[in-house]
């Protein structure tokens, strides 16, 4: 049976890319241009990673053009059938892996899908089968749809979220366009998905209901525009984030870090807070809610997954471990812990410090017939505590990220002075997890050279006055 009658899929954020449209300005937003001139030629693009996108038809047309320069020697194939050309999709797909727009311009394995098939058929929601393997590392989803039934929006994203976890799919999906428009249930209802909004805030956010109910959303917001003064999209910025995806899957082929709980991870710790107005988070709402983990910045997400992992221990002495880093834990048994160190030397302080834990909703299925998708679902809840440690091991709580629902957590400082310094990771269910982290190392001046400083200051100010 067709979910038609339950599911309307629309069209947002429809834009048609001109000629004169610049794109370096997104990029030098969100890091890209300085990570670019400080790696130089073999900064990673995508190459070798197979995506996928979704787009609703636009008079049953879905493809973007095949004849565009951007896809010169890209292999671009129609997943559901032959089709048309697509002004939508056609925007997306330049931003997502085109050879200049976007950053990942070395993807060159593409498939796309008309978004009501692939919901339809290639998930299986409409005959109740397995959902179809996707050999993708990335999927964009710049479409949105809404249903009014939870049945439809629970077995869509018990579909999604399996899905994702059997082909280490990283999976982004936009919320909607209009700040007074509701959060729309498809896609942003899924544990494993990457929800983005818009850096201005002009976008649809809330919490999630049929599935998981009370998690906020988006994950994270980017400009979603090319140039200064461009039009502004949440399906732009969807895009601009699985393009970051694609390049962080390239960089870490072979490594322990090309899981989707890791790109995730490494993803939201990377996320800025300086651009988007009153960013906040409380202990048991690890997320601000409108911009979620701040705005895309590929720069801080490169350099936390180049520093490599860091395993952490399971009882003191806890291993000391870098001002950015990740790490990938196959089996945190119920009710056990892992503490990583952070030594913050003398004369030092860390400054924009921001920590995620997050791990993946898992889903079996446990009806062997690929014809009945019969789905259970396993989360557990994971908590986050940093202590200072610098007097004893644990000494005292510095901050917590213990929300009971969802599968994030985040501990963000603004700066964080000398000491060493606990993190703890606990679990209630054994569970695998991803920690990402960075920190900007700064100096803290000697008082005669703040005196000195000063008095050079007011020697300035004074010299301007007199110069007036």
């Amino acid at each position: 049976m067709s979910i038609k009658r339950y599911l309307r899929i629309i069209l947002f954020g429809f834009l048609v890319l001109s000629a004169c449209d610049l794109y370096a300005d997104w990029k030098t937003e969100i890091g890209w241009t300085q990570l670019a001139s400080e790696v130089g030629p073999g900064l990673e693009d995508g190459s070798g990673i197979a995506v996928a996108m979704a787009e609703t038809a636009v008079n049953n047309n879905y493809l973007p053009s095949l004849g565009n320069a951007e896809y010169t020697g890209k292999n671009i194939i129609a997943g559901s059938g032959a089709s048309g050309t697509s002004n939508h999709a056609t925007g997306m797909a330049q931003t997502f892996f085109g050879n200049n727009i976007s950053i990942a311009p070395g993807i060159t394995q593409i498939t796309v899908f008309s978004a009501t098939d692939w919901i339809n058929n290639v998930t299986g929601l409409a005959t109740g089968g397995d959902p179809l393997p996707h050999p993708y590392r990335v999927m964009n989803n710049s479409w949105i749809a809404s249903s009014n039934d939870p049945a439809t929006i629970i077995s869509l994203s018990q579909r999604a979220d399996f899905i994702a976890v059997q082909n280490q799919m990283t999976m982004v999906a936009g919320t909607n366009n209009g700040s007074a428009n509701p959060l729309p249930p498809i896609l942003t209802a899924p544990y494993n998905t990457i929800v983005v909004g818009r850096t201005d805030g002009n976008h649809a956010a809330g919490s999630t209901a049929a599935y998981g109910p009370g998690r906020t959303r988006p994950d994270i917001v980017a400009p979603g525009r090319l140039n200064v003064g461009g039009n502004t999209s949440t399906s732009r910025a969807t895009a601009m984030v699985s393009s970051a995806a694609a390049v962080l899957h390239h960089k870490a082929q072979g490594t322990g870090a090309d899981r989707i709980d890791v790109i995730r991870a490494v993803i939201l710790a990377g996320a800025t807070k300086d651009d988007v107005p009153n960013w906040d988070r409380t202990v048991s709402r690890p997320l601000d809610d409108r911009y979620g983990a701040g705005e895309l910045n590929i720069y801080n997400s490169y350099r936390i997954m180049d520093a490599g992992q860091f395993s952490g221990s399971i009882d003191e002495p806890a291993a000391s471990v870098g001002s950015r880093g990740w790490d990938f834990q196959t089996n945190l048994n119920a009710g056990g812990a892992r503490f990583y160190d952070f030594q913050i030397a003398p004369g030092t302080r860390w400054a924009d410090f921001s920590i995620i834990l997050t791990w993946n909703m898992l889903i079996t299925d446990t009806n062997p017939s690929s014809s009945i998708f019969s789905p259970t679902e396993l989360l557990g809840n994971l908590d986050l505590d940093l202590f200072d440690s610098s007097g004893a091991f644990l000494g005292s709580v510095v901050d917590s990220s213990l929300a009971t629902i969802g599968n994030i957590e985040h501990l963000y400082f603004a700066q964080l002075g000398a000491g060493r310094y606990t993190l703890r990771v606990s679990s209630d269910t054994s569970r695998d997890y991803a920690l990402a982290w960075r920190a900007n190392v700064l100096a803290i001046p000697e008082p005669a050279s703040v005196v000195w400083g000063g008095i050079m200051m007011l020697s300035l100010i004074a010299t301007r006055r007199r110069s007036i």
